[in-house]
């Protein structure tokens, strides 16, 4: 007996069902208009991901990306609850979405100054949080 599957030629998957496939596409293309609105920030030697520079976004920068972000999970359907929080991100994680990287970018970036840094650790211990103790 042959069974009939659909291969993704971005990711590989295999799909046994026509509609899932379809979906899954509809993902990968949502993928694309996030980072096409926001590009990832190209890190050449990992400095970027090691702390070494960081990239000044602004208050309505990180708005819109969090609008746009979470309105396409929504859409999708692949989380319940609120928007960047624990909850939200576990679904996210457990579930396997394509989008938790994106939903994740969100940490990296300082909430005070809006620095995207390469990793949330150094978000966390941005700069600007060391002026804000000394004053």
């Amino acid at each position: 007996m042959k069974v009939a599957m659909n291969k993704c030629e971005m990711c590989g998957r295999l799909f046994d069902d026509d509609k899932k496939y379809e979906q899954h596409l509809e993902k990968h293309r949502a993928i694309e208009i996030i980072n096409g609105m926001f590009p990832e920030v190209e890190d050449v030697n990992c400095e970027f991901a090691n702390g070494g520079w960081n990239v000044q976004r602004n208050k309505s920068w990180l708005a819109r990306y969090k609008r746009v972000v979470a309105g396409i999970i929504e859409e999708v359907g692949d989380a319940d609850g609120i928007p960047f929080t624990y909850g939200w991100y576990r679904c996210l994680d457990d579930g396997g979405s394509m989008f938790y990287a994106a939903a994740c970018r969100v940490m990296n970036i300082c909430p005070d100054c809006f620095r995207e840094w390469g990793q949330a650790f150094y978000a966390n211990k941005c700069e600007c949080v060391d002026k804000k103790r000394a004053s």
